[in-house]
């Protein structure tokens, strides 16, 4: 952008050292910043609607006349709250008008005067009133873009240092698309989307300037992993053995594999033998076999003489993979070691030492793995399990271990291919689309607190055939802020009500390691019967026999993190049931019964792209997601108009260095960062 663009927002008419630290707050620090801070919302205040058309619940615009003065009444603690009342009528019948805490545009309002309100009404039985309404001159009948607000900020504000900024630099504003994509996939020109985007004079326009930064945000992002995904072919990697046989390792298993996992193992295996160095994703819905996946390719580097370290988010995690691989692991001559924060001091040592000297083959632990100290002889192969869980510095600097090693990613977070294509756009995909013989549907069912005798018999009586159950609780503290139990507490609320003389144990995060993986190996040995616990069982946790999951409060949780959760029962060959306990209404209810209706982690994850936006479902540290601002990854005709246009950019060799393109390319290098540069 030109200089103008990146100015300091005090280059802004109106806009001095004081009003310039309120806009900081929002992160408006320059021009530009103004000019991409878009509105949240727009308000139609010529759209006006008489008062007698004022319904519960629903937003509108009344023109009114004011024919009271301003009331103020304060209230809340130590009378925080001020509540600024009064009346105005059309003519025919009159309303309340409530503000709260807006002392600035109560003193505003005068009594005779017109304005147009704009909120949300509320009607009791011919009482109409609009609370805390968007107020405008009753001559001033336009669309008005509605921003996000922080404190000290009001709407006025933001949209006279919008247009100040609109009819300072617009003309610096340069056009990022050659015409003929512009013409071709009917896009609003960049200046007049500026424009538009701020200030449209209905809304068909507000929607074309919107789809023009959506596409525009979704491209730069394509195009960014694009770049990454490159530079991940040219690295150059040692190029393993082909002549390994995989089948000593089949026959090792306990079970056999499915053809799903065994054609993924190929396509890593096929990665593994080039000199350019892997970088796979390898995703799978819940139980699909992706440890099996790891544990083939850490063989296959081992019987080449190389190096592989796992690492994992957790803990739990990282011992439950420990406890799973090392014996088979011990039994093919492979030496397995567990790295991990509580590692004790002369165990740390030894395993350095075994590191070193190349004895130990696979290392599994968490981030542990990535600290200084930790050196290995010949790494060839990184598996990070739950990526989204880690941020991308932390993968690198595990990779960093070695010389351009082999990465595998591994996510039980499955999305459609389409927008894992996207999403891990700087990886190859594979997906584990098999569920393994045995693996049982879990039934689930919404229920209220209403339920819970009923409910927690039904766990009695499942518990009194032999099987295990889980309790997950979204909180761990006692004097939290919500009313919601702690594990601790509900716990011993269980045992004292409904669950007596049975063997409940509690879990959660902060608890000393030690004591955690001693009571994961209860649970898993049977002598616990029903693990009360947070979302630490997230993940990881297989216990074959536990046919129970109990989530309370569950609209607290997004639905990819239920589904993670419901994987937790259902791993045996035993019937399985999963109960959400919910008092929530409405919207709410519906989309806890949706994810009841469906076993389909794909489906799943795409209601919960839908309903949360990318940054809850691949975490807020994955790479680039945090540039979308107005972009979302289930709009797929925007996805599908951003990778067509990718396409034909990228066709051309060396896209990046044509002057058409340069916007496109600075944009991506702001987005991704230096490190990514073109």
């Amino acid at each position: 952008m030109e200089k103008g663009l990146n100015s300091d927002i005090t280059y802004i008419k109106g806009v001095g050292p004081k009003r310039a630290e309120t806009l900081r707050k929002l992160g408006i620090n320059t021009v530009a910043d103004m000019l991409g801070y878009y509105p949240r919302a727009y308000v139609d205040m010529a759209n006006t609607v008489p008062i007698s058309d004022i319904t519960d619940g629903q937003p509108v615009a009344v023109r009114a006349t004011v024919t009271t003065d301003v009331s103020v009444k304060r209230t809340g603690s130590q009378g925080r709250l001020s509540v600024y009342s009064f009346l105005a009528t059309d003519g025919k019948d009159s309303m309340k008008i409530t503000l709260f805490n807006r002392k600035y545009a109560a003193e505003s309002i005068v009594r005779g005067k017109e304005y147009i309100f704009y909120g949300k009404g509320e009607a009791i039985g011919f009482f109409k009133t609009v609370k805390n309404p968007v107020i405008e001159q009753a001559d001033n009948a336009a669309i008005f873009p509605v921003y996000p607000l922080s404190a000290n900020v009001t709407q006025k504000m933001l949209r006279s240092c919008a247009r100040s900024a609109l009819d300072s630099c617009l003309s610096d504003i340069k056009e990022t698309l050659p015409e003929k994509i512009i013409e071709k996939y009917g896009l609003m020109p960049l200046k007049e989307a500026y424009e538009k985007i701020h200030f449209p004079s209905d809304p068909v326009q507000a929607q074309q300037a919107r789809r023009r930064f959506v596409i525009d945000e979704l491209l730069n992002f394509i195009l960014g992993l694009g770049v990454l995904k490159r530079k991940n072919r040219k690295r150059v990697s040692f190029p393993l053995d082909s002549s390994v046989d995989m089948s000593v390792f089949y026959r090792a298993l306990p079970y056999e594999l499915t053809g799903a996992q065994k054609r993924v193992i190929a396509e890593c295996v096929g990665d593994m033998q080039k000199a350019s160095a892997m970088a796979r994703l390898v995703q799978g819905d819940v139980g699909s076999g992706k440890t099996a996946v790891a544990a083939a390719c850490m063989y296959y580097a081992a019987m080449c003489g190389r190096q592989s370290a796992l690492m994992a988010p957790t803990e739990v995690l990282a011992v439950q993979h420990y406890h799973s691989l090392s014996p088979m692991f011990e039994k093919l001559g492979i030496k397995t070691a567990l790295l991990t924060g509580s590692t004790g001091a002369a165990e740390r040592r030894k395993i350095k030492e075994g590191m070193e000297s190349g004895e130990i083959s696979v290392l599994i632990g968490t981030h542990a793995l990535i600290q200084k100290d930790v050196v290995f002889r010949g790494l060839s192969l990184v598996i990070v399990d739950e990526q989204h869980r880690f941020g991308v510095n932390q993968r690198t600097m595990l990779t960093q271990k070695g010389e351009n090693p082999h990465t595998l990613i591994m996510s039980a977070t499955p999305i459609p291919r389409t927008m894992a294509l996207i999403v891990y756009g700087d990886l190859d995909v594979s997906v584990i689309d098999e569920l393994p013989a045995g693996r049982q549907k879990v039934s689930s069912f919404v229920v209220n607190t209403a339920s819970h005798e009923k409910m927690y018999s039904f766990l009695r009586e499942e518990v009194l055939k032999g099987r295990q159950a889980y309790v997950v609780c979204p909180l761990i503290e006692e004097n939290d802020e919500s009313e919601t139990a702690s594990v601790v507490e509900f716990s011993e609320q269980l045992a004292e009500k409904y669950l007596r003389y049975i063997n409940i144990a509690y879990l959660h995060g902060k608890m000393p390691p030690k004591e955690k993986d001693d009571v994961l190996k209860r649970f898993a040995s049977g002598e616990i019967s029903v693990l009360v616990s947070t979302t630490v069982i997230e993940v990881g946790i297989n216990v074959p026999n536990a046919t129970v999951m109990i989530i309370e409060n569950a609209e607290k949780f997004g639905l990819s993190q239920l589904h993670q959760l419901r994987g937790r029962v259902g791993r045996g060959s035993k019937k399985s049931w999963c109960f959400l306990v919910t008092d929530m209404q409405g919207v709410t209810l519906e989309r806890l019964s949706n994810f009841c209706k469906t076993n389909d982690g794909f489906e799943i994850s795409r209601q919960d792209l839908e309903l949360r936006g990318p940054g809850d479902l691949f975490g807020a540290r994955q790479h680039g997601l945090t540039g979308l601002k107005l972009a979302s990854l289930a709009d797929m005709p925007a996805v599908a108009d951003a990778q067509n246009i990718a396409a034909e950019i990228t066709s051309q060799k060396d896209w990046y260095a044509l002057p058409e393109y340069s916007g496109i390319a600075e944009a991506v290098v702001r987005l991704f960062g230096k490190t990514t540069v073109i």
